[in-house]
């Protein structure tokens, strides 16, 4: 409030000045106090438009021209695939191509699709995306619970968790620090994503959900939530192997003349050819005392397991053996070294698996099982997280 201005009006109306600098003063409070009952503006976040879904895996995305240019081929990617996925980054896509003019028209469009067939909850989603994507309308959450309740897929959950997380902030003006039963709903909708996805995985939902995950640790409410380590829900931690003779150090140096750094299916003593595995890794040049070993039995083969530092704080450079020396794997690892053994389907056979969703959320658990050709890979569990 402009106190000059009031001043002005007083003295014109005849008020003393001793009078007018008591009001003034009350005027000056009332203000303060009026300028402080107002909540200030809660911080605001954006999901549904600004994260990139990762699509790569299905065909009817790769046809997506490099640029929505008109609401119909918007209207046909949402029609190519029934892959809520696909649905949810065409419809971010559009936002960030389309005019406004022809935004309005997609939007008209979407909605007439929806009304040919309310019974189908796959347009409705279409519909509550759409809306809250370019209008921030409210009443999407309506269509997308809907829909959850009705696919009760990775990808349901997910939209609706990312639409409450920025509802909350956004539309209904909660602060990031304040925990509310609407972040309380949008924490339970993602880990539910992530549960469904373990139980049937689809490409491109877990680099995805790591994307939404990383944009909720900027949010103090969200903490607990988004440090949990999510591949535990696909790879459950196993019984580990008793070190025998136990971890100690050794002078045994880290060489290797393989290009490709390991990762072979070199054979237990068998006659299979090795072959380059999946995750070949560069350990060429790098020599150095290991700083720990650790024996152990794998389906019944001896082998033993070196940790050698790295120019990376914490990181192993882990090199596995057969008895006879014979190299069988290599490879990086941010572990200790007492935790990179693990039997993991409880059935007395023990694996390597290297755990590393601090460091490299996008490849956080990798599995090497002893098989009559040497340590593989475990592709599927690789699958998991592509």
């Amino acid at each position: 409030m402009n106190l000059s201005v009031v001043n002005g009006f007083l003295q014109k109306t005849g008020t003393k000045k001793a009078s007018l600098k008591k009001i003034g003063l009350w005027v000056s409070c009332l203000g303060l106090l009026w300028s402080s009952s107002i909540p200030a503006q809660a911080d605001t976040v954006d999901f549904l438009r600004s994260i990139p879904l990762n699509v790569e895996g299905y065909a009817s995305a790769k046809t997506f021209p490099e640029k929505f240019t008109t609401p119909e081929q918007v209207i046909q990617a949402l029609n190519s695939t029934p892959v809520l996925l696909v649905h949810m980054e065409a419809i971010r896509r559009a936002y960030h191509d389309l005019d406004p003019g022809s935004q309005d028209k997609l939007l008209e469009a979407i909605h007439k699709r929806r009304m040919t067939n309310e019974k189908d909850l796959m347009l409705g989603f279409d519909h509550g995306y759409a809306q809250l994507v370019f209008k921030q309308n409210k009443t999407g959450l309506f269509f997308l619970r809907k829909a959850n309740d009705f696919f009760q897929d990775q990808f349901s959950a997910l939209a609706y968790g990312m639409a409450e997380v920025e509802a909350d902030l956004n539309l209904e003006e909660s602060t990031p620090e304040v925990t509310t039963t609407r972040k309380l709903d949008a924490m339970f909708k993602l880990a539910d994503a992530v549960q469904r996805d373990a139980q049937k995985h689809q490409p491109g939902f877990w680099p995805s959900y790591i994307q939404v995950i990383d944009k909720m640790k900027e949010m103090p409410a969200y903490k607990s939530f988004s440090s949990r380590d999510f591949s535990l829900v696909y790879v459950p931690y196993g019984n580990t192997v008793v070190p025998l003779p136990g971890i100690q150090s050794s002078s045994q140096s880290l060489t290797t003349n393989n290009p490709e750094g390991g990762l072979t299916s070199a054979s237990f003593g068998s006659v299979c050819s090795p072959e380059p595995g999946p995750l070949d890794l560069n350990a060429s040049g790098q020599t150095g005392a290991s700083v720990a070993q650790q024996a152990a039995n794998l389906n019944g083969n001896p082998a033993l397991i070196q940790f050698f530092p790295t120019s990376v704080e914490k990181q192993y450079h882990v090199r596995v053996t057969s008895n006879t020396g014979q190299p069988l794997a290599n490879f990086r690892a941010n572990t200790i070294p007492n935790r990179v053994v693990e039997d993991l389907d409880k059935d007395g056979v023990y694996e390597i698996v290297v755990r590393q969703y601090r460091e490299n959320p996008l490849q956080p658990v990798i599995v090497y099982r002893a098989t009559p050709c040497g340590l593989e890979a475990d592709q599927r569990i690789l699958n998991n997280f592509q």
